[in-house]
């Protein structure tokens, strides 16, 4: 497709259903950047939709105000409130769909995303990861751990570690303790030799061109490796390989973590050596619950461990409030007037939390650099379903 030919589509596309818009306004209510911010960036979902489509209507994508309407675009987690609630009270707008178009458009007339996030697809595009870091270095968090590399080696299940739990010095306890689970269970799995990113970064904003490379490359990886099933670390790359990736779920079983080791553990007495007398809430990542309606398999993983006393937040499950990491946020700093990840840990702490659990490398990061600015390291620590169990197995 020609590059004149795709804006005049994403134009369309925008123009068509931001006419369904009704701009009742019940999505700001759900919206976590509304609140954040208080409308004074982005004035709701309903406010990013009518941007974008009066600068089409208007002719103003590459005006004066563009870095305005750039702003606006790219200040959205995507985490799905917006959308979920205009379905069940509203229009049923796919509000998500116009964020995403919108922000192709102003990638291809070179207004869009911002400096930040920019730099993390050239990152992306050299180095196969948006941190900038030397691919050899992808496999130094599996420390002295003994697994098989693919596709040298084959397996039937491929554990997909991704960027963030590769990269974040931080997160290498999470790949490690993912490890030990299916080491502990007798899984037939592996890792590639030569992982690169999922491409949900790239998608999410909005670079259609690079992500089909990072498409092609992964699917000729996952056909070498010759695995049945994947296992992946981060609810994005999830919902990359699921939603994103055409019919990708035809030739491979795709699994999230949680949903796995909850399938592979029910039934199977685990022989627990520690019992974990932690108070633990859980957050629920937007990828994994709003995206793709997980919300048990992480909840029963924590009800399993002896010990444990799981206790719900005041915004739970689909109306969980979001980490802020999300839509790209990970990459580049919004103003906001309270951080989302701060008013997260403080809800965990109203409920009497010790431990704030995730399932998420994004929402893992996000939170425990709330609970640093916060200076709340002696109340409450953030913590992976995967890293509990490895304790109370003591593995």
């Amino acid at each position: 497709m020609n590059e004149e030919k795709e804006i005049k589509e994403l134009k369309e596309k925008i123009i068509e259903v931001g006419s369904r818009c009704w701009n009742c306004n019940f999505c700001f209510s759900a919206c976590p950047n509304y609140d954040s911010t208080r409308g004074f960036q982005t004035q709701g979902p309903s406010g990013i939709l009518q941007s974008i489509y009066y600068a089409i209507k208007m002719d103003k994508i590459e005006g004066p105000e563009k870095e305005s309407l750039r702003d606006i675009l790219y200040a959205c987690t995507t985490c799905k409130s917006c959308e979920i609630t205009c379905k069940g009270i509203s229009a049923g707008v796919p509000i998500l769909e116009i964020i995403e178009a919108g922000r192709k458009l102003l990638l291809e007339k070179m207004v869009g995303p911002l400096s930040q996030q920019r730099r993390a697809l050239e990152s992306i595009y050299k180095y196969g990861n948006p941190y900038g870091e030397a691919a050899e270095k992808r496999l130094l968090w599996s420390d002295a751990l003994k697994f098989k590399r693919l596709p040298q080696e084959k397996a039937s299940v491929l554990y997909y570690v991704g960027c963030t739990a590769s990269y974040e010095p931080e997160l290498h306890g999470l790949a490690r303790s993912i490890v030990k689970l299916l080491q502990f269970l007798g899984v037939d799995f592996g890792v590639l030799e030569t992982e690169v990113c999922c491409g949900d970064p790239v998608i999410t904003l909005g670079d259609e061109i690079l992500f089909q490379e990072m498409v092609e490359q992964n699917k000729e990886k996952f056909k070498a490796a010759g695995v049945k099933t994947i296992v992946t670390t981060s609810p994005h790359c999830f919902n990359a390989f699921r939603r994103k990736y055409g019919e990708l779920e035809k030739y491979f079983e795709i699994k999230h973590y949680t949903e796995f080791l909850a399938e592979a553990f029910k039934g199977k007495k685990a022989v627990f050596k520690k019992r974990l007398s932690y108070t633990v809430t859980y957050h629920d990542p937007c990828y994994l619950g709003k995206h793709n309606d997980i919300y048990d398999p992480p909840r029963q993983l924590l009800k399993d461990i002896p010990g444990i006393k799981l206790v719900e937040m005041k915004m739970t499950r689909v109306d969980s409030l979001c980490c802020g990491g999300g839509g790209g946020r990970m990459y580049a700093e919004v103003e906001e007037e309270k951080r989302l990840a701060d008013v997260r840990i403080g809800q965990a702490l109203e409920v009497g939390a010790k431990v704030i659990t995730t399932a998420c490398p994004w929402c893992h990061t996000m939170l425990q650099n709330a609970v640093r600015d916060l200076k709340m390291e002696e109340k409450i620590e953030v913590r992976d379903i995967a890293e509990l169990w490895v304790e109370a197995l003591k593995l």
